[in-house]
């Protein structure tokens, strides 16, 4: 009898393992590259956790595709973002929908992340350091954005990315945007989640939103350039 037990205990994990490993196979995986040489190659921008009316002179919100800042190649492009946290909590991010993936499938994702910072690291600030600062990274089948809350007068996202250092559900924390402590020009840095892969499932169609930003604790204005951007769904 406990001989026929432990076959039986063997059939099922083997078949459990063969399931799980067919499961596995089952996902193709793909490797989406972005650089902004020729375009935004699909990507919009938006701001988050901000108080209107809104004014130019006081949020300073920038969006846009340009040179990359010296002493960087001038002659190469990136996204640059950039805005004053006046709210002690500023969240700016872009977006784009993936779309070619498997139809109702959970992947695996990594974002390896490019950028350009000009932050210093251990030093003080207002509200919080220079580096208080939190690149983040997520995917939803939601398409990420903002919501204005009428009770606290505040644009605020529809997703949950977390608050500063802190991930949410739909984003992670994958490191500050400092550079070093002697950081006085913008320098590239990179940035990636590789050890610790973002889970995500398709809709029906076999798409998702992914969605890259930044979460500040540091009560001034903060400019970055995205420069390269590479997210693998295995």
């Amino acid at each position: 009898m406990m001989k026929q037990l432990m076959a039986l205990l063997i059939f099922l994990f083997s078949a459990f393992y063969v399931g799980c490993k067919k499961e596995e196979e089952q996902v193709d995986p793909k490797t989406f590259s972005y650089e902004f040489s020729s375009g935004y190659d699909g990507w919009t921008g938006g701001f988050a956790d901000w108080n209107p009316p809104y004014e130019d002179n006081d949020w300073d919100f920038v969006f846009e595709r340009t040179n990359m800042p010296m002493p960087l190649n001038t002659d190469e492009f990136g996204i640059k973002v950039a805005g004053a946290n006046l709210s002690d909590d500023l969240f700016i991010f872009m977006k784009q929908k993936v779309s070619g993936l498997q139809p109702n499938t959970t992947y695996k994702l990594i974002f390896t992340i490019e950028l350009a910072s000009d932050t210093p690291t251990g030093q003080m600030g207002v509200g919080g350091p220079p580096d208080a600062v939190y690149l983040k990274t997520g995917a939803t089948i939601t398409e990420p954005d903002t919501i204005y809350d009428p009770v606290l007068n505040i644009y605020r996202m529809n997703i949950d990315i977390g608050v500063q250092i802190n991930s949410g559900a739909d984003m992670i924390n994958i490191g500050s945007i400092g550079v070093n402590d002697d950081t006085t020009e913008f320098t590239l840095i990179s940035r990636s989640n590789a050890s610790r892969p973002f889970k995500v499932s398709t809709n029906d169609d076999g798409e998702v939103w992914v969605i890259i930003g930044t979460d500040s604790g540091f009560e001034s204005r903060t400019t970055l350039y995205y420069y390269k951007i590479q997210i693998e769904f295995f």
